[in-house]
């Protein structure tokens, strides 16, 4: 399993572009299990949600899983309204987390 610590503002531009190379490297090692750990990340955009849904289909496709960690109200907000929340598993606890994969 590979944790991801994410901060700032995950939004269009640099930090998404970060994110989404960071996804692809790993997808393209064979890495499997993914946990985004979101606890300094105050704002995701459009850009921030196509990253993340990016990582999760392609490491599905794979037999992998991504899942969240520590997500922030704002965050948890903008996911709830786009139904991410009912495909995306999310834990405050990352050893609950680590367990799940």
């Amino acid at each position: 399993m590979v944790i991801l610590g994410l901060t700032g503002r995950l939004i269009m531009g640099e930090a998404t572009d970060k994110l989404d190379a960071a996804l692809r490297q790993l997808v393209e090692a064979g890495e499997r299990a993914v946990l985004l750990d979101c606890a300094g990340v105050p704002v995701v955009d459009s850009q921030g949600i196509k990253s993340i849904v990016w990582g999760l289909t392609s490491l599905q496709k794979r037999g992998g899983k991504l899942k969240l960690l520590k997500i922030t109200p704002r965050v948890r907000e903008v996911l709830d309204m786009t139904r991410l929340l009912t495909v995306l598993e999310t834990f405050e606890d990352e050893a609950k987390a680590a367990g799940s994969f």
